[in-house]
């Protein structure tokens, strides 16, 4: 029974002596306060007017306007139109719609190697051709769309800027993805 009283006491006093003085309430005193900071010197602050947006390097010498690197709507690398025969792999990466018969859905292209190529998903399909794409490869210019074990789901061509048709191996539908 004295035990029960022993032990707590004894594990006051221990969390007591684990703390500050000061965090527990108790006030306690300095011999002198701190001595007070001196300011720092700083620099002059300089004065000037600062160049048009983009800098005025590269401007013609007589005054006339140059065309903006990039205007809104312009031409990125993930929307640029894809050339015929300058077509590769990392023009068709990240993300596309895909449509069959009644269906649209996304379309994800990844390099990550995979049976058929490179791995590919869908999401949001209704159409069990469209569900089972797990790869896609790029041969020339034909991209085949691949599911379980490398097999062929769907061949496409090039049919406009980034736009791609064919048909589905199984159905024999149309089968388009674009971006």
């Amino acid at each position: 029974m004295a035990m029960r009283r022993i032990v707590p006491v004894v594990l006051a006093i221990a969390l007591v002596g684990c703390g500050s003085i000061g965090a527990i309430g108790v006030p306690w005193r300095r011999s002198s306060p701190p001595p007070p900071l001196e300011p720092a010197a700083l620099p002059p602050v300089e004065v000037a007017e600062l160049p048009p947006p983009g800098g005025d390097a590269g401007l013609p010498a007589d005054g006339a306007e140059v065309e903006p690197l990039a205007q809104p709507g312009a031409a990125t690398a993930s929307n640029a139109p894809l050339a015929a025969g300058a077509l590769g792999r990392t023009d068709l990466l990240g993300g596309w719609t895909i449509t069959t018969e009644g269906d649209s859905c996304q379309l994800f292209m990844t390099l990550t190697s995979w049976t058929g190529g490179y791995r590919a998903s869908t999401r949001g399909c209704s159409s069990d051709l469209l569900k089972s794409i797990s790869a896609w490869n790029l041969e020339g210019s034909q991209v085949t769309l691949a599911g379980q074990g490398g097999k062929p789901v769907a061949r496409l061509q090039p049919s406009g800027s980034n736009r791609f048709a064919g048909t589905g191996e199984a159905l024999g539908g149309a089968v388009t993805f674009y971006r």
